[in-house]
C-alpha cells in the first residue's frame, strides 16, 4: 500500500492539512489558527513562529493516522514581508499582503520607477513587497543591515526552517513587485529602486526542495520529500480544474474571482497576472465583493428572508433579464475596474419595480461583472457559497453563455497541492474537483440573446460611474 501525501496549507487565519492518498481520497484532516494583529493606519502583521507552531500540531495529529508520508507539500499565502537575520530567524513580526500603511512609499517608487508595473505585468500598490520594505526600514534603521534574507510566504518561511534553504516559488514571487513576469526572475532595477540587497532575495523554485533532516522540530519523518507546491492561487486553481492552458473557473465566495490559464502575458490592467511552475500565466479577475454583496441585497429587499426561501421564490419567477444594471461595488473594485471609492449602484429602475426584482438584479450584476472576463463555450466550473444557488447560477449560464459546472471547492488549496506534489515525485495523477461536478446547468436559448444585449452596457456602467467627480 502507497503512502498518503501530507499537504499543508498556511492560510491567512490559520494552517490547515490534510492526508491525501494517491487516488486523491482524502484520509484525515487538522487545521489549527493563528492570531493577526490589526495596526493603526491598515497595519496586517503575523508572527512567523505562530506558522512553525501551528504546522506542527497539524503534523503531529496526522502522524497518529501514519507514521511515514510520501511526501510533504506546503502551500499557502502570499505577498508577505518576512525578514530573515544571519541566524536564518524571522526578525520581528512578518507584515502581510493585506497591510496597506505603504501608500506614500508605493507612490514615491512609482514615480522614480515609472516601468514597475510593465516589468512586473502587474499593477503596483501599497501592498507590494518594496513598497513595505521602503516603509519599514524608513520605521527602523538597523533592519537593512539586520536582514541577510528575505522570504515572501508562510511555505517558503518553513521549508527555511527546516534547514532547506530559502525558497519562492513562482507564483508567490509574480505577487511581490520585485518579479520580471517576462523574465521570470528577480528584477534588479526594481530592487535597486526599493534598495533591496539582491543577495538577500530567495531562489526561484518550486518542487521538490530537499529531504526532511532527522530530528527536525516540525516532527515530520527523516528522509520524507519535501515539495514547495505554487502560493494558494495556483494551488486552488490546480486543485480545482488544473494548470493547463484554458482552463478556468469562477469563485462565488464573501469576495470572488475569475481565474484562466494562459500561455502568455498581456498588459498591465485590472487583472492580477501570477507565474506558474515551469511556463503559463494564471489571470485572475477579481471581485470584491459577491457573496457579500447578496447578502447585503437580501437584507435591504429580502429582510427575514433567508437564503434558500430567496432562492425558491427566484425559482418560480420567469427566468428573463429583470432589466436593470446593478454594480455589486459594495467596498471599492478590483475588475473591471481598479477603484477604492466606486460604491455598489442599481439603474433603470421603473417605477413598479418589486423587491425580489431589486434583489435579483443585483444578482445579475455580479455575474455580468464576471462575464466581462469570460470568453470560450466549454463548461465552466463554479465553486463557493454562492455557487450553490440554482438561480444565480442559471443566471450566470444565460449571461455567458456557458454551460455553468457546479464544482464542490472542499479544501482546493489543498487538494492542488497535493496532485502537484503527485506529479512532481511521478506518484500517480490525482484529478482535480472539477471531475467531480455536483450539477451542470445549461443556459437557456430564449434568456441568453436578452442577457447578450445588456453586457455591453453593463461594462459601460463601471466607466460612468468610477468616472464621476467626488468631493
Amino acid at each position: 500500500m502507497s503512502l498518503p501525501i501530507l499537504t499543508l496549507d498556511l492560510g491567512t487565519s490559520g494552517a490547515k492539512a490534510a492526508l491525501v492518498d494517491v487516488h486523491g481520497i482524502v484520509i484525515a484532516t487538522s487545521s489549527h489558527n493563528y492570531a493577526t494583529t490589526s495596526l493603526p493606519g491598515g497595519g496586517s502583521e503575523q508572527s512567523p513562529q505562530d506558522w512553525i507552531d501551528s504546522a506542527r500540531e497539524c503534523i503531529l495529529d496526522l502522524l497518529a493516522h501514519s507514521a511515514n508520508f510520501a511526501a510533504v507539500t506546503l502551500t499557502g499565502q502570499m505577498q508577505d514581508l518576512i525578514c530573515v537575520d544571519a541566524r536564518g530567524e524571522a526578525i520581528g513580526f512578518a507584515v502581510l499582503y493585506s497591510d496597506t500603511r505603504a501608500t506614500a512609499e508605493a507612490t514615491q517608487l512609482q514615480q522614480e520607477l515609472p516601468e514597475w508595473n510593465e516589468i512586473t505585468g502587474n499593477e503596483q500598490t501599497a501592498t507590494s513587497i518594496p513598497a513595505m520594505w521602503a516603509r519599514a526600514v524608513a520605521a527602523d534603521a538597523t533592519l537593512a543591515a539586520k536582514t541577510h534574507h528575505l522570504l515572501f510566504s508562510p511555505s517558503g518561511y518553513v521549508v527555511s526552517q527546516l534547514g532547506l534553504g530559502y525558497f519562492c516559488d513562482e507564483t508567490t514571487a509574480s505577487t511581490t513587485g520585485l518579479f520580471d513576469l517576462s523574465r521570470r526572475d528577480w528584477s534588479r532595477r526594481i530592487s535597486a529602486a526599493a534598495r533591496i540587497n539582491a543577495a538577500a532575495l530567495p531562489t526561484i523554485s518550486s518542487g521538490l526542495v530537499g529531504l526532511a533532516p532527522a530530528n527536525n522540530h516540525l516532527g515530520i519523518p527523516a528522509e520524507t520529500p519535501i515539495v514547495l507546491a505554487p502560493g494558494d492561487a495556483a494551488s486552488t486553481t490546480c486543485g480545482l480544474v488544473g494548470l493547463a492552458p484554458g482552463e478556468d473557473y469562477v469563485s462565488f465566495g464573501t469576495s470572488g474571482w475569475h481565474a484562466q490559464v494562459v500561455e502568455t502575458q498581456q498588459a498591465p490592467s485590472a487583472i492580477h497576472q501570477l507565474a506558474l511552475p515551469g511556463s503559463g500565466i494564471l489571470r485572475i479577475a477579481a471581485i470584491l465583493s459577491v457573496g457579500g454583496t447578496a447578502d447585503w441585497a437580501r437584507e435591504r429587499f429580502l429582510p427575514g428572508v433567508s437564503n434558500t426561501t430567496s432562492d425558491g421564490m427566484l425559482m418560480r419567477t420567469p427566468r428573463v433579464p429583470t432589466g436593470m444594471l446593478s454594480l455589486p461595488s459594495l467596498r471599492g473594485e478590483r475588475f473591471p475596474v481598479r477603484s477604492d471609492h466606486l460604491g455598489a449602484a442599481i439603474v433603470d429602475i421603473p417605477a413598479d419595480a418589486e423587491n425580489l426584482s431589486l434583489y435579483a438584479a443585483v444578482l445579475e450584476g455580479v455575474c455580468f461583472g464576471f462575464s466581462h472576463d469570460i470568453t470560450g463555450t466549454d463548461p465552466l466550473p463554479a465553486t463557493g457559497g454562492g455557487s450553490r444557488s440554482l438561480p444565480w447560477m442559471r443566471m450566470l449560464a444565460d449571461i455567458t453563455g456557458r454551460t455553468v459546472r457546479v464544482t464542490p471547492s472542499n479544501d482546493a488549496s489543498l487538494r492542488g497541492a497535493a496532485i502537484f506534489a503527485a506529479h512532481v515525485l511521478s506518484l500517480g495523477v490525482i484529478e482535480p474537483l472539477s471531475s467531480h461536478a455536483i450539477v451542470d446547468i445549461e443556459p437557456d436559448p430564449d434568456a441568453q440573446p436578452a442577457y447578450q444585449a445588456l453586457r455591453a452596457r453593463h461594462r459601460q456602467l463601471y466607466d460612468a460611474l468610477n468616472g464621476l467627480a467626488r468631493a
